[in-house]
């Protein structure tokens, strides 16, 4: 999942909940969870950098500390995403946040998430996850091991993640039901439009080849030797 956001070259760059995955460019890092209670990591903590233990609905920061504030895969799992927002505003001029889609959230449906997260303009529409499980992990599966699936959707990634990348403040906004237009024929159609073009289509068909031949451990080594979050 590629990120689509632009730090500033100065100022200090705030990343909640890094994990085992921190971007480069961010100079202090901020997780609630030292051991194993973070069921997202895909590997052990990593804390190369200043590192900060907090719970991010109140942030151990003065007003305006950073210049930019880095938040991947956190939103969905607030308790409170107002004062989460109002805290990002808080201590950061500008940032970026990334959630799964609602869509993302009912395929793979991922038990330790409480949002189904939407993007509706410069907003971040948030409502209550359902229970139910209708898959299991057979979407999970799908995306690990078959390289069809795996290029579907890398090829439309507006579809399975929610990207903001925000100025001055935060806007979210929980609702009791989904925005989705999804009875809406003439939506539906916009949503499935294919995003790219037939060079974007190749180039894609043959990084997917690659990136599935090659398991997670060595795509971690990989992304310690380019310096970039995702690989």
């Amino acid at each position: 999942m590629r990120q689509s956001f632009n730090p500033p070259a100065t100022g200090l760059v705030l990343e909640i909940g890094s994990g085992d995955n921190p971007n480069p460019r961010s100079n202090v890092l901020v997780d609630r969870f030292l051991g194993s209670d973070n069921r997202e990591r895909g590997g052990d903590l990593v804390v190369d950098r200043p590192f900060v233990v907090a719970d991010a609905h109140h942030l151990p920061f003065r007003d305006g500390a950073f210049a930019y504030t880095i938040c991947s895969h956190i939103l969905e799992h607030m308790d409170d995403p107002a004062q989460f927002a109002r805290e990002l505003s808080r201590v950061s001029r500008a940032g970026y946040v990334q959630s799964p889609s609602e869509i993302a959230e009912r395929l793979f449906h991922w038990s330790f998430h409480r949002w189904y997260v939407n993007r509706v303009g410069d907003t971040l529409v948030l409502h209550p996850r359902d229970p139910d499980e209708p898959f299991g992990e057979f979407f999970d599966y799908l995306y690990e091991y078959n390289p069809a699936y795996y290029y579907f959707q890398r090829s439309m990634p507006d579809l399975f993640w929610v990207e903001l990348e925000w100025h001055d403040r935060l806007h979210v906004e929980v609702r009791d039901a989904s925005p989705l237009p999804l009875r809406d024929p003439a939506a539906l159609r916009r949503l499935v439009q294919p995003r790219l073009s037939l060079v974007g289509q190749v180039r894609l068909f043959i990084t997917t080849l690659l990136a599935r031949s090659v398991r997670a451990e060595t795509r971690r080594r990989l992304r310690a030797v380019f310096g970039r979050s995702y690989v």
